[in-house]
Formats: C-alpha cells, structure tokens, sequence
C-alpha cells in the first residue's frame, strides 16, 4: 500500500544487520490492549434500541446546533489508530511499520514515515524525553489502516540506532512485535486515497444464532467512477493508482458488482479497476420498486445469485453514492443471513448519518420514511411469529433464488456455528 513518505534511505540500508538489542519499545498499544475503531458518537446512535429514539436524538442534536452528532468529522470513517514507542537510546527515523494478522507478520502492509516526536503541551516538535521514563516517545497516527473487527493484531517498528564510529548511518534496529485485539463491533469501515467513500466491510456482524459474516468477502461503497453527463460516455475514474492496487491486491477485489444503470455507466465495458476484475452492470432497483415487480424481482435474484458463487469473491458492490441501490441490497443479504434487524436498520442509516434522508422541507414525520420501505416490503412476507430472517428468505424465494442458492450464500458468508 501507499505510504506518506517513502525514504530511499531506509531501503539502501534494508539489508543491513539488525541488532539484536531491541532499543525500540512499542508503548500502546500492547499486551492484546482492546482497540475501539468505532468512533464513539456513531456507538451512541447505533445503541439506541428503537428508530424513535435515534430519530429523537437527532431532533435535539439539530435544536441545538448539531454540537454532538453533526459535527462529528469521523461520520463513515474509523477511529484513528495511533501507535506510540519510545527510542531508548537515541533511534531515529525513517521508521519502518509493520502491521498485521499474523504473530511473524508475513502478512503485514507497511508504513515507512518520518515522524518526530510532539510536546503535547505546546504542539511543537521536540528530541527532549517529554515523560522523564527515558528515551524519545514518538506516536504515530496510521492512515488507512482499515483493520478488521474483532480480529488479533501484531506490530513493530524499526528505525537507525546511533552511528557507529566512521559510518554516516547507524544500524537499523527493529522493535520486539506487541498485540492489540479490534473491538467486537461492526462496521469496518475502509478509507482510499481517491474520491470514494462511504465504504465498508459486508461482514463484521454476529448473527441471531451467534455467527459472524465472514470479513474480507464483501465490500460495499460508492460508485469508482463518476456518472456520466452525457449518458454516452463514461465518467472520470475517481481512483487513484494506489488505491487500484489496494482493492486488488489487498482486498483481492475479482468482481465489481456495479447497481448503477445504463444512463449513468453509459460506454463503461471494463471496471475501474482493471481487465482482471469482472465486471457486472445491473441496473437495480431499490427501496419500494424492489418489491412490486416482477421484472425488479427477478433483478434482485440475479444480484444475490453474484454472491452465490465462491469464483466472484471478493465482491465490491455498489451504485453511485453506495446508499439506496446498495443499501437495498445489503439490506436484503444480511437478512437472509440472520442479522439482527436493528442491526440491519442502524447499518442503513450509517450511511446517511449525520444527515437524515427524507427531511428535504423540514417536514419531520418523513424521517427515515425509505427505510419503511424495505420493512414495510419484508414484513409482508411470512406469517406473525416468523422471524426477520425467514421473512427475508421468503422474499428472495419469491424473486426466483433457490433454497439450494440461498444455503450456499449462507455457507460461504458465514463463520461456522461455534
């Protein structure tokens, strides 16, 4: 992956023996420390058990003046990740870190950067040991982490120990590795470069029996491309090169599941992220138009039927600002997959927090009416007593998916029962 600063320097000397003292001491976090990369407004609105009382919040959070919610700058992003260590004996930058899932890290992405160390009472850089423990405390704040939930991680850094005498560069010394365990909560949300956003990982949630949707298999967000302004030709491409090399290499991305319709592709034949990813254009409907046709049925069955099949995965799925098409559709698959339905509901509005849909003229009894729309649709499937899930079910064998499909979803989205 891309990092802020690349320093030739540091890769001259990669090679070069690693001492065996490890000077370097990783600070925070350690010790399998929890991690919350959920920040804690969202945690306060998804908590709400009921839809009035997440409406009601946001009722007293607009009177007065959006002070908690609206103008919280982490809506649809992470909690930022931030690594601390302390250079014993004088070790400086570059710094190489290394993060991953496992304990060698041989899967681990890096960062190479050049970060001095900040007097948090002044906000200026300083070398002077600011704690008196010894040794320089340098933090580091990672971007673009995108760290799984739930998940155990490892880390280290390694930067130049001290000049030996007659040498212009010192030894590069690396750090014993420390562990860090992500909090158990969904969403995952995932952070590029490029003009997407609003884009997260499908799996993170337990389900009604316990299990977990399998992460890293499914990915929804905004559209990779503009939509087009003629209806002719394409829009521009809103990725960069690095983050093409992110959905492909690290997520591993094999289909662009893409909602949008012909208006809007226009002459798009091959996915912004390269001829080795498939692309799949489906002009789809949502909210209520998913439910009172045939056609939009059968549209809908032709959708999960992508997430049936093991050689699409990973699938990035969306429309343009990943919220109605996308958002009908997740909606959708997580029911069929025993989400919780509050789950299911605080997930949709993630998208549009901290602006409520539907409330273009104030008019207050509209808060939130699209997401009646899919419960108002499901709910007509299936008799009282049944549970969310088997009304989901019902709906999609309606559109035509098979039992023998909707068991083969099951199996290659979920975590075994444990």
């Amino acid at each position: 992956m891309k990092t802020p600063l690349i320093f030739s320097s540091f890769a001259a000397i990669a090679l070069a023996a690693i001492s065996a003292h490890a000077a370097i001491v990783p600070v925070a976090p350690v010790g399998g420390e929890a991690v919350s990369r959920v920040p804690d407004t969202q945690k306060k609105v998804m908590d709400l058990p009921t839809l009035a009382e997440r409406v009601a919040l946001f009722r007293e959070d607009r009177e007065n003046g959006g002070k908690v919610v609206r103008h919280d700058p982490l809506w649809r992003k992470a909690k930022p990740l931030t690594l601390s260590w302390r250079a014993t004996e004088g070790e400086t930058g570059p710094w190489k870190i290394e993060i991953g899932k496992d304990a060698a890290l041989l899967d681990a992405q890096v960062w190479y950067v050049g970060v001095k160390n900040v007097d948090p009472a002044t906000g200026r850089e300083t070398d002077r040991d600011i704690d008196g423990v010894g040794g320089e405390l340098v933090s580091y704040t990672v971007p673009r982490a995108n760290l799984e939930v739930a998940r155990d991680y490892y880390w280290r850094v390694s930067g130049l120990g001290k000049p030996q005498e007659g040498q212009k560069k010192g030894p590069v010394v690396r750090s014993n590795t420390a562990a860090f365990v992500t909090e158990d909560r969904a969403p995952r949300w995932i952070e590029i470069e490029g003009r997407v956003g609003n884009i997260r990982d499908f799996g993170g949630r337990r389900t009604e029996d316990g299990r977990r949707v399998r992460q890293g298999l499914a990915f929804r967000g905004q559209g990779l491309n503009d939509n087009s302004v003629t209806g002719e030709t394409q829009g521009r491409n809103r990725l960069t090169v690095e983050d093409v090399k992110y959905f492909t290499r690290t997520l591993g991305i094999k289909t662009d599941l893409d909602l949008r319709s012909k208006g809007e592709t226009a002459d798009l034949d091959e996915s912004p992220l390269g001829p080795g990813v498939k692309l799949v254009l489906r002009s789809s409907p949502c909210y209520r138009a998913a439910f009172n046709s045939e056609a939009n049925r059968r549209t809908m069955a032709e959708n999960v039927r992508v997430f049936c099949d093991r050689a699409n995965y990973p699938i990035y799925f969306h429309c343009i600002g990943g919220a109605d098409r996308t958002g009908t559709l997740a909606y959708v698959l997580q029911g069929v997959l025993g989400v919780p339905k509050h789950d299911i509901e605080t997930d949709w509005e993630s998208t549009f927090y901290p602006n409520i849909p539907d409330d273009i003229h104030g008019n207050e009894p509209d808060f939130w009416c699209r997401e009646s729309h899919l419960t108002d649709g499901i709910g007509k499937y299936g008799e009282p007593g049944d549970t969310w899930q088997r009304r989901c079910e019902l709906y999609l064998l309606d559109c035509g998916v098979t039992e023998e499909e909707i068991a083969r979803l099951r199996e290659i989205l979920l975590e075994p029962a444990r």
